[in-house]
């Protein structure tokens, strides 16, 4: 091996050293590592749930168990300020959208017996999100949910229609980056202004609700796992933290809630999150899929990206240098001049002709 390959060898051997110690001292920071939204950024959904509520609802008006089945999308839409009091905030804004079908059992108030309700629902919101720790400080949405209840041979439509309007003020912005083990927590007093109608038997009912209720946040870092979902399998932090919002349910849910949630650095949002009422599991969204507005291509990080471009872009100019000097040693070779026959050959060969 000639000195200038062994250099080169050399060299390529230190880039990749220090591409890997470079990963190396990336993935050593915080365990959650606080992700930088853009405008077009998205997150796609598959959404299980039980509804068995609707603020303003009853049971004097009847109860109802419905299952949904659909999809969730989470759109960022970019950043925005938000007022608070006299105060202007950083924010995010962040669209979400859910639809899909629903189906269950309706109880017929007064003993009447149960009915069988089949239907869709569609769900919008707009959300604020401090631009620090990403928990929501202002929302507006909309949840709509019509059915057909079948009760023996009578068929009647079941229409429940709900708008919310809710600001959250946070006591202490809570820290992002936290490693396994670690928690954070804060205050939030959030005010909530709900109205809703529900249809169904011939009976309207409306409510407007407007309260004030004040929860303490908490959110800990369980461990580090491989969540399994429909995009695939990624390395993600299990999360146990207060519930604040969840796509496609009403407030009625989020209220003194907790979810188990499986955050990955990578995708930069959630893979898996499971929320809990009282202990039992009531609504589940699993990853189908997501893509950056601006940024690294669906399911590769920075990282991986600068490790599969660099390196191999480094090694192939590195290799292209090598055969350059190597060619232009040999064209300069070929160009150069015989030495002439010295004085003494020239003579020793007369002489031998002489002989």
């Amino acid at each position: 091996m000639t000195r200038l390959s062994r250099g080169v060898s050399s060299i390529v051997v230190l880039f990749v050293l220090a591409a890997a110690v470079w990963a190396a001292s990336v993935s050593s920071r915080a365990a959650l590592h606080k992700p930088t939204y853009g405008p077009g950024d998205q997150w796609v959904y598959v959404l299980d749930a039980s509804l068995g509520t609707f603020p303003g609802f009853n049971a004097s008006q009847g109860t109802f168990q419905f299952g949904l089945v659909g999809f969730v999308y989470v759109n960022v839409i970019g950043p925005a300020t938000v007022l608070a009091g006299n105060a202007s905030i950083s924010a995010i804004r962040v669209d979400s959208r859910a639809t899909g079908f629903l189906n269950g059992t309706f109880s017929v108030p007064g003993g009447g017996g149960t009915a069988v309700a089949q239907g869709s629902f569609t769900t919008s919101s707009t959300e604020f999100w401090e631009d620090q720790a990403y928990l929501p400080i202002e929302s507006r949405g909309t949840f709509s949910y019509h059915a057909d209840v079948t009760f023996g041979f009578i068929t009647t439509p079941l229409v429940a229609d709900l708008r919310l309007n809710a600001t959250t003020s946070v006591a202490t912005v809570p820290p992002f980056d936290l490693d396994v083990g670690q928690n954070a927590t804060t205050q939030l007093v959030t005010h909530a202004e709900v109205n809703s109608t529900f249809s169904v038997l011939s009976r309207t009912m409306s409510s407007q609700n407007e309260t004030n209720v004040s929860t303490m946040w908490r959110r800990e870092v369980l461990a580090r796992d491989n969540v399994t979902v429909e995009r695939g399998t990624f390395a993600a932090y299990k999360l146990n933290q207060t519930l604040t919002n969840f796509p496609g349910i009403p407030m009625g849910l989020s209220g003194g809630g907790n979810e188990t949630a499986y955050f990955s650095n990578d995708v930069g949002f959630y893979v898996k999150r499971v929320a809990y009422q009282n202990g039992t599991p009531a609504a589940e969204m699993r990853l189908r899929s997501y893509s950056y507005g601006a940024g690294p291509p669906s399911g590769l990080s920075v990282i991986q990206i600068g490790l599969i471009v660099a390196v191999p872009v480094a090694v192939a100019l590195l290799l292209a240098f090598l055969w350059w000097r190597r060619r232009k040693a040999r064209i300069q070779g070929r160009a150069s001049p015989r030495n002439p026959p010295t004085a003494d050959s020239h003579e020793n060969g007369g002489n031998h002709g002489a002989r």
